[in-house]
């Protein structure tokens, strides 16, 4: 086997039994071969893929991994790629702080790995807020470095919505 895992239709039908097309729920594709290299490419990322021993382990694993990407809602395969990086970054912030808290780890590598799981929850969150622009969510902001304003004008700044008088 190599210790590559693959998904496959083994591993992810195409359609749910409710009848869901899962891959697509998954990474926002269409297209079952794109969905399907993009659920690979992040499951190539996870230890827990690559150690498992038998085929429900990683079936289970296929699973929750697709689960996590789901859990997105990506509506397109842009927020699909978001999804996976989130993930990856994710789960490989948990594998450091989980091999900072081994015992025989030496101290000065339990360090190492306590700021590199750091710096990849961040990593985490920067793809979390990547998402949100991506969808418009975004805060947006307004930076006014210089009004001038003569005498009998006015300056607004901020979202000005005409209408008409009384709400209508």
């Amino acid at each position: 086997m190599n210790g590559e895992i693959t998904a496959s239709s083994e591993t992810t039908p195409a359609t749910a039994p409710e009848g869901r097309d899962v891959i697509r729920e998954a990474t926002g594709s269409r297209n079952a071969k794109w969905g399907s290299s993009l659920l690979n490419r992040t499951l190539g990322t996870l230890s827990d893929v690559r150690k498992a021993e038998d085929k429900e382990a990683r079936a289970a694993l296929v699973g929750l991994t697709m689960d996590s990407l789901a859990a997105f809602a990506p509506k397109n395969p842009v927020e699909g790629m978001i999804a996976a990086q989130a993930v990856a970054l994710h789960q490989a912030s948990m594998e450091c702080l989980r091999r900072a808290m081994i015992p025989e780890q030496p101290a000065e590598v339990a360090a190492k790995l306590r700021k590199d799981g750091a710096n990849l929850g961040r990593g985490f969150t920067d793809m979390l807020d990547a998402l949100a622009r991506h969808r418009g969510k975004g805060p947006q902001v307004v930076r006014v470095e210089r009004v001038v304003v003569q005498d009998g004008g006015q300056a607004i700044v901020g979202a000005v919505a005409t209408g008409r008088a009384g709400g209508e």
